[in-house]
């Protein structure tokens, strides 16, 4: 084997059975180095970017436009330390990673875990993430990412863009002060906290989102199926998720709503003697009465009873039904009486039943029903 044949066109660190030197065949599967300074030198040599790495690596020294190919998920021990340098425009695939990451450009990690990542900047993508993780100003864009070992917390700042995208597990995002975030298609739990300023846009696929007292600032939209939990302050949030336009459906859909019409039943004994009794109380805000139904037993009232009427308690009484319509020859065995018309019925207003003569026989119970409308939403029948 020569330099030409190397394999897959890689120079080969390994820090736990690696060797010093650049001379062949160091840097070879069969013969790996253990100093990334002579790593760097042989691909310098040979012009290769591409470097597998096995064990710890602390990069030590710039190292823009690079390759690394780890193996990350056949051991953990496969540790790769960022170290502050400077890996613009490198990629990393099946890494471990871990530290800040230098430069001013973007770097993209592949298949990687990262491990307490910060000055985060470029794509992750696949990748598992291990809080906590900072971003940088720049672009930070995560695709098909998850959470590992519970929930990660995300130090946001004022990027120029921080994207999730199809992220699953759970994530706080704290500290952003300005910029653009977007999460878009989590699945999981997101938790929004210290948010000063800047925008989050979020489109959930299926997640529980809470955003916390502490929130003051910036502005909050959310998008898709989620249960929203807002504890905010002085952050605008904008709920267009699905389960608060159901509640809004909902809500419209609630008969206590202005405009829509509403039924009021009750029932009440004949043997009574006489007096007036309450049928309906107007109940929190006013209501217009359209119908009133009375429908009595089977058999005929009896006893000393002569008549009844329905009205209201007003100074001038409403009158629903006369008496001479509730005259005990015209309470015949099953018979309906009926009112339409319309009546204001204010909060505290009274409907109520008028008993003349006396009570009828035992137990002659009629079934009262009204038909209303609140003049304003939530108002009611009692």
């Amino acid at each position: 084997m020569s330099w030409q044949e190397l394999p897959l066109d890689r120079i080969y660190f390994n820090s736990f059975t690696g060797v010093q030197g650049t001379a062949w065949p160091i840097g070879t599967p069969q013969v790996p180095s253990d100093v990334i300074a002579d790593v760097i030198t042989m691909c310098a040599a040979r012009n290769l970017i591409d470097i597998d790495v096995h064990g710890t690596l602390q990069l030590l020294a710039s190292m823009e436009h690079y390759c690394f190919h780890g193996h990350c998920h056949e051991t953990i021990a496969d540790v790769l330390d960022l170290n502050g340098q400077d890996v613009d425009d490198s990629r990393f695939d099946n890494c471990l990673i871990n530290g800040a990451q230098g430069g001013a450009n973007l770097a993209t990690y592949m298949d990687c875990i990262l491990l307490g990542v910060t000055n985060f900047r470029g794509m992750a993508k696949r990748c598992a993430i291990y809080s906590p993780l900072a971003v940088s100003v720049g672009v930070s864009d995560f695709d098909h990412c998850t959470s590992i070992h519970g929930v990660i917390t995300v130090t946001v700042g004022a990027p120029t863009r921080l994207s999730f995208k199809k992220f699953s597990g759970g994530m706080i995002l704290t500290l952003q002060t300005g910029g653009t975030a977007l999460v878009r298609g989590i699945s999981g739990y997101l938790e929004v906290d210290e948010m000063t300023g800047g925008t989050l846009d979020i489109y959930a696929d299926a997640a529980e989102i809470q955003i916390n007292a502490d929130c003051t600032g910036g502005t909050i939209n959310i998008y898709g199926n989620a249960r929203v939990t807002d504890n905010s302050g002085a952050t605008i949030v904008n709920d267009y998720s699905q389960e608060t336009q159901l509640d809004a459906i909902e809500s419209a859909a609630d008969p206590l709503v202005m405009g829509r019409a509403q039924i009021a039943a009750t029932t009440i004994d004949l043997d009574q003697g006489i007096g007036s009794y309450d049928l309906f109380t107007g109940t929190d805000q006013v209501v217009i009465l359209e119908s009133l139904n009375i429908k009595l037993p089977t058999g005929a009232p009896g006893g000393t009873l002569t008549s009844i009427s329905i009205q209201t308690d007003d100074a001038t009484p409403g009158v629903i039904i006369d008496a001479v319509a509730g005259a005990v020859a015209n309470l015949l065995t099953e018979a309906d009486l009926g009112w339409t018309g319309t009546l204001y019925i204010t909060v505290g207003t009274k409907i109520q039943l008028s008993i003349a003569g006396g009570p009828s026989v035992a137990d002659y119970i009629c079934n009262v029903t009204a038909k209303y409308r609140a003049v304003v939403s939530g108002g009611s029948l009692a």
